[in-house]
């Protein structure tokens, strides 16, 4: 059930995201900057509003901001017949992006934090809300990692590589390594002080289903005891997954990583957390009694 504060919260995600842009704008044209700038400035701040994500009660409700913004972003053309789209288009756009009418990058940003918002909100009643720590983590390399990479590959890029005809440097390589790991700190930091995992918080409601029910949660806590350490598991996803991010952002066509980069690495994230704590997965399915 929607509760007011679901709605408070869903107004100042809405308030954050447009002060980032009209921010982002009015410092472009106060300095005389590129609107390349204001494009850098949605890539690094915009996406935080995911951090929003653990006030809300209802979960299954934060994926109508990513399509909203999606929608709107898809219309923003140089032929809309609405002058504030018109005009945001050209605080975003790259000189390709003037050829096709679209501006694809942040179309295929917003389109990444919808689908893996969704996916970790909607199915099942939002039993595996508790894991998204996992899609920020990814998200958050992409928001820092990929959108910095740009800038030290453009300034400082000396070592320049070519694959599948995507020109890389190797100082941008290793900014997307470096601010992913800066990007799960913030992450497993963040989150798990509002009870996502690796906490336990969430999964309190769940233990005293097993509890009441006979499930045998002895075993599953003695199991979980005998499995690799958390804090090892989450050093090894952390290590992991920072190179991945790297390797996924060279091998990416430009522009599409704002896409691939996110969803690849989330899936990867689930993959190895159910093999450091596969028992905390087993209680997710378990019904929450309060």
């Amino acid at each position: 059930m929607v509760t007011l504060k679901d709605l408070l919260v869903l107004i100042v995600v809405y308030v954050y995201v447009f002060a980032v842009i009209g921010i982002g704008e009015g410092l472009r044209r106060w300095r005389g900057l590129k609107p390349e700038f204001t494009r850098k400035m949605i890539h690094f701040f915009a996406g935080d509003a995911i951090l929003f994500c653990p006030l809300f009660d209802t979960p299954q409700l934060i994926p109508i901001v990513p399509l909203t913004l999606g929608i709107l972003i898809f219309f923003t053309t140089p032929r809309s017949p609405i002058g504030s789209l018109r005009s945001m288009f050209n605080v975003m756009a790259r000189e390709e992006d003037y050829a096709t009418g679209h501006i694809y990058g942040p179309f295929y940003y917003i389109v990444s934090v919808g689908v893996i918002v969704a996916a970790f909100a909607l199915p099942l009643g939002a039993a595996y809300w508790p894991l998204f720590t996992l899609g920020a983590f990814a998200l958050f390399s992409m928001f820092y990692g990929d959108g910095l990479a740009a800038i030290v590959g453009a300034r400082w890029g000396k070592h320049k590589y070519t694959i599948r005809g995507n020109t890389r440097s190797l100082e941008g390589s290793l900014t997307v390594l470096v601010m992913s790991i800066v990007s799960a700190v913030i992450t497993f930091t963040y989150y798990s002080y509002f009870g996502f995992w690796p906490s336990l918080g969430l999964i309190y409601p769940r233990l005293l289903t097993a509890v009441l029910f006979n499930f045998p949660v002895t075993l599953l806590l003695f199991v979980a005891l005998l499995s690799t350490p958390i804090y090892t598991g989450l050093v090894a996803i952390v290590v992991t997954g920072s190179l991945l991010a790297s390797i996924i952002e060279a091998l990416s066509p430009r522009g599409l990583d704002n896409i691939t980069l996110p969803i690849a690495l989330t899936l990867i994230f689930v993959v190895l957390a159910y093999f450091v704590a596969p028992w905390y997965f087993t209680l997710l399915q378990l019904p929450s009694l309060f």
